[in-house]
C-alpha cells in the first residue's frame, strides 16, 4: 500500500518519520506537498525527515513526494505530480510534467495532518482519487472538520470514504524545514466513525460470551479475509493495523465515545489557550498566573461544559427514543456527564497543558503574525456553533472568535 501525508508540519513529519519506520519494505509513504518551491526545499535536503528528542536527533529518507497542483502550471483534474529531484532550480519555476508523468492512481489511505482552515479546500483537489474504499485520517486541532467534509464534500454516503478521527497530545515544531522537534511526548487515540453501510467496527466489545473486561477491539471487525466485503474495507483494516503498530508515538485504537471526549478535552485547551495567547501576543506560559486570565478561563470552561451537556442530553434522548418501549434504558440515564467534562476537569487541564507547554507559540499566534488565516473557527468557533443548536448562551467564546478574526483582519505591517 501507499500511505499519502497531506500537511508536512510538524505533527505531518513526525507521524512519517514513524509511519515509515514501522511499515514493510512492500510499502511506501508519499508527501503531499502543497507547492513545487516547497517540494524543492525538501529536495535540497535529501528528501529526509530528521526528528530531535532530548537532542538526539533520527534522520530517515526514501520517502515519494509528490505536488499537488499549485505552483504548477496547468490543469491536471485532481492528479498528483511525483516531483523530480534532477531538476534545477530555473526549470522548477517552469514546471509542467507530460501528462503520462501525472499520477492519477486511487488513493487508499490518506493521513490528514494540515491546518483545519485548509482541510476542506485541499481534500476537495483530491475528490478524483478517492473512493468509498479509500480511508481517510483525520489529525488535527479542533472539531467540526469531518463534518465539513460530509457537508460540502461528501454529501453521499454511498460514495464517502472510510474516516478514522484522532486525537493527538504529541508536543512539536519545526527547527527548520523537515526537521521536527519532538518537544512533548504524549499519545494519539483513535477512533473509526460508524459505518454508512452499517457494519459494526466495534462489535466485539459487545461480545456476551466474554468478561467486559476481557473484551477488545478486533480487525476482524472491520473485515474477515475471505469475506466477499474484505476488498471494500482493506484499506481501513490495514490503515488502523498500521496505526496500532506506532508504539512510539502511544497510539491506541478506541471505541470513538471514548475519542470523543478527548478530542472534547483538547478543544477546550485550544479554546483556552490559542485565542488568548494570540490576542495578549504571549507564549501559553504566560496565561492563567493573573486573576483576570484564570476568571476568563472558568468562564470558557463554564461555557464548553454546558454545552456538552446539553449535546449529550439531546443525544441519549434521541438513543431513548430509538429503543422499543420496553427496553432497559438504565445503561444511558440522561444528563451524565463525564467527569473529564465537568467545569473543574477542565480548567485543571487547561492549566496542566499550559504549564507544560509553557515556552510554546500557540499556532493562532503563529499563523497571525504570518499573516494566515487561523483554525478559531474549528476552535471557539465549533463551541459557539455547538451552543446555538443546544440552545446554550456562549458570550465569552463568542467574543473570543471575534476579537482573534478581527486581529487576523490586521495587516501584519501595521502591527507593533
Amino acid at each position: 500500500m501507499r500511505f499519502y501525508i497531506l500537511g508536512i508540519g510538524p505533527i505531518g513529519s513526525l507521524l512519517a518519520h514513524h509511519l515509515w519506520a514501522a511499515l514493510p519494505n512492500e510499502h511506501s509513504v508519499t508527501l503531499i506537498h502543497k507547492s513545487v518551491s516547497q517540494a524543492r526545499t525538501a529536495a535540497s535536503l535529501g528528501g529526509a525527515i530528521s526528528v530531535e528528542n532530548q537532542g538526539i536527533v533520527q534522520t530517515r529518507d526514501g520517502y515519494d513526494m509528490e505536488v499537488f497542483e499549485q505552483g504548477v502550471e496547468g490543469d491536471y483534474s485532481g492528479a498528483g505530480i511525483p516531483f523530480d529531484f534532477t531538476l534545477s532550480r530555473d526549470e522548477v519555476k517552469r514546471y509542467s510534467p507530460s501528462l503520462e508523468n501525472l499520477r492519477a492512481d486511487l488513493i487508499e489511505t490518506l493521513f490528514v495532518t494540515t491546518k483545519a482552515q485548509n482541510t476542506t479546500d485541499a481534500i476537495s483537489r483530491m475528490l478524483p482519487r478517492l473512493t468509498p474504499r479509500s480511508t481517510i485520517v483525520l489529525l488535527q486541532n479542533g472539531m467540526g472538520i469531518y463534518e465539513d467534509l460530509v457537508q460540502k464534500l461528501f454529501r453521499n454516503p454511498e460514495s464517502r470514504p472510510q474516516f478514522i478521527l484522532a486525537a493527538n497530545t504529541h508536543g512539536a515544531w519545526l527547527k527548520s524545514p523537515l526537521h521536527v522537534v519532538h518537544a512533548g511526548v504524549g499519545a494519539i487515540e483513535f477512533g473509526i466513525v460508524p459505518d454508512s453501510r452499517g457494519r459494526d467496527f466495534e462489535a466485539s466489545l459487545s461480545e456476551e460470551s466474554k468478561p467486559q473486561h476481557e473484551r477488545e477491539l478486533s480487525l476482524d471487525d472491520i473485515a474477515r479475509q475471505g469475506e466477499t466485503s474484505y476488498r471494500e474495507y482493506f484499506s481501513l483494516r490495514e490503515t488502523v493495523a498500521v496505526l496500532s503498530s506506532l508504539d512510539r508515538l502511544g497510539c491506541k485504537w478506541r471505541r470513538m465515545s471514548d475519542v470523543q471526549l478527548a478530542m472534547r478535552k483538547k478543544l477546550v485547551v485550544n479554546a483556552a489557550v490559542n485565542p488568548l495567547a494570540a490576542i495578549l501576543g504571549c507564549r501559553n506560559g504566560a496565561l492563567f498566573k493573573d486573576g483576570a486570565s484564570k476568571r476568563m478561563l472558568q468562564d470558557i470552561c463554564t461555557e464548553a461544559a454546558a454545552a456538552f451537556q446539553a449535546q449529550l442530553e439531546a443525544e441519549t434522548q434521541a438513543f431513548h427514543g430509538s429503543l422499543a418501549p420496553d427496553a432497559e434504558k438504565s445503561q444511558a440515564p440522561l444528563g451524565r456527564i463525564p467527569h473529564e467534562l465537568q467545569v473543574d476537569a477542565l480548567v485543571r487541564e487547561v492549566k496542566r497543558v499550559a504549564q507544560l507547554t509553557g515556552g510554546n507559540i500557540s499556532s493562532t499566534l503563529s499563523d497571525i503574525r504570518k499573516g494566515r488565516p487561523t483554525e478559531i473557527s474549528f476552535l471557539n468557533g465549533y463551541l459557539v456553533r455547538l451552543g446555538k443548536q443546544y440552545g446554550v448562551p456562549m458570550p465569552v467564546n463568542s467574543a473570543l472568535l471575534n476579537m482573534v478574526n478581527m486581529r487576523s483582519a490586521i495587516p501584519v505591517d501595521q502591527m507593533f
